[in-house]
């Protein structure tokens, strides 16, 4: 019963009779009179200042059924951010109960979580967080999404971290790369012999620029450093020319990769002052060239556990093993 969660406050005997007698209509009919008491909303602390004998579960519930039944609008305050009022709904007037929203009709509890979602923008938001900033029930919350959804005002999409899940973003948004994977990503399957090709290809282009700085300038270290540079913008060119991909790459997919490179030693990378007002990353411009090691390293010196970004979660009885590490296993092979 209720009245084992009520609140205790000193009240007159007729109160505690009311918090252990809960009717859940005279409730509901109690939050409309006091709706009717504020024609621009009541909110949650007058709520729960104006029922101190019902739970919080009680009186959401009641709210949840009032909602349902289209009797009250739940909006959000212009004046206090992050908080909602609960409004008497208008039956007298067509526009009290439903707002346009890019020319399709919505009323007014769509229209919250419609703007919801809005501020969430690229990076999308979780149902759980629509339900935690509404206060809706699941059946109510679950309900409008698809009303939205079917309307083609927001759409779901999955993210790459948790699979089962969906964030809610406007339907005409691009998800951000940071939800979908981003250019590694195929059907949130992570696109490991794509990236394997163009780590290839970038260094063979690298290779190639080192060889002809070399043909050219056999005579001028100096000449044969500097000419064998490239810029990630000159790579990005020559990949997206190939057509290796399905999608244009950008200058930071590429780097992406390059920085792959630079870890395993095979190339180095220099930052410059670009000469163009058009470079990506402002007034600096990023140069690559493929180098090759003069003396052989000792083997201490390459053993991958001194750069090793897990070493402190590899141990015998985790997900990461001595055993299992491909790198290590390869270096006691030297």
């Amino acid at each position: 019963m209720a009245s084992s969660q009520a609140k205790s406050e000193p009240m007159d005997t007729n109160s505690s009779a009311e918090a252990s007698n809960f009717d859940p209509v005279n409730l509901e009919s109690e939050i409309l009179q006091l709706c009717l008491q504020f024609p621009n909303g009541v909110t949650d602390k007058i709520l729960e200042n104006s029922f101190r004998s019902v739970t919080m579960q009680q009186r959401v519930s009641a709210l949840n059924r009032l909602l349902s039944l289209n009797k009250i609008d739940l909006l959000k305050s212009a004046t206090e951010s992050g908080t909602f009022l609960y409004r008497i709904r208008d039956t007298t007037s067509a526009s009290g109960s439903s707002i346009s929203v890019g020319g399709t009709t919505t009323d007014q509890m769509e229209r919250v979580v419609y703007q919801l979602v809005k501020e969430s923008g690229t990076l999308g938001i979780w149902m759980r967080d629509i339900r935690t900033k509404t206060k809706l029930s699941q059946t109510i919350l679950n309900k409008t999404l698809k009303s939205l959804e079917s309307k083609k005002l927001i759409k779901a999409v999955k993210s790459v971290h948790a699979s089962k899940k969906k964030v809610y973003m406007l339907y005409e948004m691009t998800p951000d790369p940071s939800i979908t994977g981003g250019t590694w990503y195929s059907d949130h399957e992570f696109e490991a012999e794509f990236v394997r090709v163009l780590n290839e290809q970038c260094a063979r282009l690298l290779d190639e620029r080192l060889e002809e700085s070399i043909k050219k300038f056999p005579n001028d270290p100096f000449l044969r450093r500097t000419s064998a540079f490239m810029s990630s913008n000159e790579l990005v060119a020559l990949i997206n020319e190939m057509g290796i991909a399905t999608v244009s790459l950008t200058v930071q997919d590429i780097e992406s990769i390059l920085n792959t490179l630079i870890y395993d030693g095979k190339i180095e990378k220099t930052t410059v002052a670009s000469t163009t007002t058009t470079a990506e990353g402002g007034a600096k411009q990023h140069l690559y060239r493929s180098v090759v090691a003069i003396l052989e390293s000792s083997p201490v010196v390459r053993n991958p556990c001194g750069i090793c970004p897990v070493f402190k979660d590899c141990h015998d009885d985790g997900l990461i093993t001595p055993e299992t590490c491909i790198y290590l296993n390869k270096w006691l092979d030297f």
